[in-house]
């Protein structure tokens, strides 16, 4: 009767270590392959970093909308400032010139 082998074992790892997969940059830092065994706190950093990345994508996003909003109500504002403006020079210019038509000496006639 032939005798069965039993496959070979693979050394076990740990439970808390996973495979995980560096950028092309990490890597060239790193001797050997790109799968590296890492601790889980490997993972949850980087989980962490990827959620800082979110935070600060939101933050960005959202600083863009309030400024796209700030410039329109803004140029709102100064569009009706200005219209106000340019009624008040008209009126102005129609006060001047009363007020120089008063001001000036009856015309002698002859």
């Amino acid at each position: 009767a032939a005798a069965r082998h039993a496959p070979a074992r693979r050394a076990s790892r740990p439970q808390s270590w996973r495979v995980c997969h560096y950028s092309a940059s990490q890597r060239r830092r790193m001797p050997g392959s790109s799968a590296t065994l890492v601790p889980e706190t490997g993972v949850q950093r980087d989980w962490e970093e990827r959620e800082f990345a979110q935070s600060i994508q939101l933050g960005i996003k959202s600083l863009a909308q309030f400024l796209n909003e700030f410039e329109n109500t803004t140029r709102t504002k100064l569009a009706s400032l200005n219209s106000k403006i340019a009624r008040l020079e008209r009126r102005m210019t129609l006060v001047e010139a009363t007020f120089d038509s008063v001001n000036q000496p009856p015309a002698a006639t002859s």
